[in-house]
C-alpha cells in the first residue's frame, strides 16, 4: 500500500494530478519564446534562470480550446526521463487546485484500448476526490519519444 502526494490542477473543467515527484518547480507565467514549424501544442521556450526549457500547452494537446496566456497562468516544470535522457518541460495549465496524498489502491487503472477518449493513453488512472473526478497522468506517455526528440533539437539550435 503505497500513498504519493500529488498536485492537482485544471484545465477548462477537468481535473488532473501528477505527482509531486516528478515536479521540479511550479512557476506563474512567463513571457515564451515561440518556436517555428513545430506542433501547434509546443509554444515555444522560456529562460529559467539560464536554462532553456521547452512549454506545451496542455489545452492543445488534449484537444480543448486554446485560452488566452494571463498573468493567472501557471507552468509545472516537470522532469520526463526517455531511457538515458533526462528533459526537462514546462506544462501550461490553467491553474493549480491542491497537494493532495494519494493511496495507489484508490486509483483505478485505464486500459489505453479499452479507455473510449484518446486522452486514455495519456493517463494512468482515475480517482475520485471530493466527488471530483481526477485523471493521473502519465507523463512519459504525453510526449512520444520523437516529440521529445524533436523538441531537444528545436531548443538546441535556438
Amino acid at each position: 500500500m503505497a500513498v504519493q502526494k500529488y498536485t492537482i490542477f485544471n484545465l477548462e473543467n477537468e481535473f488532473y494530478a501528477i505527482p509531486i515527484s516528478k515536479i521540479q518547480e511550479i512557476i506563474s507565467f512567463t513571457p515564451i519564446t515561440p518556436l517555428h514549424d513545430v506542433s501547434n501544442f509546443l509554444k515555444g521556450v522560456i529562460n529559467l534562470r539560464g536554462r532553456i526549457i521547452p512549454v506545451i500547452d496542455l489545452r492543445l494537446k488534449f484537444g480543448l480550446p486554446e485560452k488566452p496566456y494571463t498573468d493567472r497562468t501557471i507552468f509545472i516544470i516537470v522532469e520526463l526521463i526517455s531511457g538515458d535522457n533526462t528533459s526537462h518541460i514546462g506544462l501550461i495549465v490553467d491553474s493549480i487546485r491542491e497537494v493532495v496524498e494519494i493511496d495507489d489502491q484508490q486509483i483505478e487503472k485505464t486500459a489505453e484500448k479499452g479507455y473510449k477518449f484518446f486522452k486514455g493513453k495519456y493517463l494512468h488512472g482515475i480517482t475520485q476526490i471530493n466527488n471530483n473526478m481526477i485523471m493521473i497522468l502519465n507523463l512519459e506517455n504525453i510526449l512520444s519519444t520523437e516529440e521529445i526528440i524533436e523538441i531537444n533539437k528545436q531548443t538546441d539550435g535556438e
